[in-house]
Formats: structure tokens, sequence, C-alpha cells
């Protein structure tokens, strides 16, 4: 009778991970490949923790980055902002004359009128202005208001997100490499595919699961032919976030 090959060492190892799966089913481990390889590849050496097998299976992310003075954080209010928020207008306009509700609100487009975004708390009245209709006759009254979102904005960076314990935070490797998804990989490390924040699949690219530990010389995943999304190669960027190889100290 053939007796199966019984893989203890990578059964312990599947057992952390299993464990750690029934506390928190929302976990995610998307640099497996760098603590348990498929066979017949050797397994990496473990010192038996179980933090540290979890840290090397986990996403990572770097320190938040600093944010960088903007023209409405130097600003009193109720012009201010804080510099890690961006306003968007929200594409909502009201003609009443006080704020419907607390938010920030500017004069709309195409009415002739510069004012920057200010913070104006419910049933405060909006201020008017001096108009000019197409005919060029100037008007003093009110005008109508668009309101404008805060965003969270960090100038570009890439820094995937994720309730906290979820991520483990590294410090940025020297050099950071970027590379696009038809080259192969430079160094083994955990990679992080991204595109432009105003991407429309921005929102399921720019995860922390999409992350990948490659060995160096491995391709890049390709989205339409691993994720399956109709997105070009040339719009994803591929980010080293880690290059450490061994098992986080």
């Amino acid at each position: 009778m053939f007796t199966p090959y019984i893989d203890k060492a990578r059964g312990l190892r599947y057992g952390v991970l299993g464990d750690a799966l029934g506390f928190n089913p929302n976990r995610r481990f998307p640099n497996l490949d760098k603590i348990l390889p498929l066979p017949p590849a050797d397994l990496p050496p473990w010192d038996g923790q179980r933090k540290s097998l979890l840290d090397a299976a986990m996403g990572v992310r770097p320190p938040p980055a600093i944010p960088q003075p903007s023209a409405a954080s130097l600003s009193k209010e109720p012009y201010f902002l804080a510099a890690d928020y961006a306003l968007h207008p929200a594409g909502l306009h009201s003609d009443a004359p006080a704020a419907p509700f607390s938010a920030y609100w500017q004069p709309a487009g195409g009415q002739g009128v510069i004012q920057p975004a200010r913070l104006f708390r419910q049933d405060e009245e909006f201020p008017h202005f001096s108009v000019s209709d197409a005919a060029g006759k100037v008007s003093y009254g009110p005008v109508t208001w668009e309101q404008c979102l805060t965003l969270r904005h960090n100038h570009g960076a890439v820094e995937p997100r994720a309730v906290h314990g979820v991520l483990r935070e590294v410090a940025l490797p020297e050099p950071w490499l970027s590379c696009a998804c038809e080259q192969a990989c430079p160094v083994s490390g955990v990679w992080q595919p991204w595109v432009v924040a105003d991407h429309p699949l921005q929102a399921i690219v720019n995860q922390y699961w999409r992350q990948a530990w490659l060995a160096q010389g491995a391709p890049f995943p390709r989205p339409r032919r691993d994720w399956l999304l109709d997105l070009p190669d040339e719009d994803v960027t591929w980010h080293l976030m880690d290059a450490s190889v061994g098992f986080p100290g």
C-alpha cells in the first residue's frame, strides 16, 4: 500500500496561518510565497515563532508620507484645510441663501467669481458678489454655490491602506525601485502594483492584497492574464516595498 508523504514542516506553517485566519477571516497573506514556496522548493529557515511567520506573510506599507504644506493648510479658518487633505468638487449645487449643511463650499464655475472654498456651518449665510451677465451688466447679489468634498491626499505616495494590524510597517528600501509589467523582477522582495490616483480601477488595484513576493528574475503578474482585469499593462507600475529576504527580526 502506498503511503503518502506528509510534509510536517509545511503542515506546521499552514497550521499557524490557518489559526490566524480562524481568529480573523479578513486577514490576507499576499506574501505567502516568501515563507511557503510550493514544493519542491526548499522552505526558508524559520525560528518557530508565530509572530515572525505571520509578519513575513502579511502585507507591508511604508511609514506615512509627511504632508506637504498647501495654500489652504497655511490659511486660517474658515479657509483652513489640513495639508493631508485636498478639496474636490462634489457636483452638488445650491442656490439657497445659506449653507444647507456644514461643508466646504465655493462659488460654482461659469459665474465670473473667483473665490477659494471655505467652510460654512449649517444655516450660515452665503455672501453676495458682484457678477456680470451676458450683456455685461454688473449686479450685486447671490450666486450659485458648489459643495467640495475633503479627500485624503498623500501627493501620489505609494501607500496601501488597511485597518490597523493587517499591514506591517517597513522602511522603503534604498534605492526604491519601480518597474513596468513587462520587465523581469530585478530584486527579490515584496512588490506592490499601483495605478495613478484618478485611474478608474485604482480602488481594486492599489490594495495591499495585490502585493506579491517575487524572486529576482521572475515575471511580474499581468492584469489581464493573472487578475482577469481589463487593464493595460502600461497602466500598472510595480514598486519595491521590502527587499528583506529572511524573516522579519
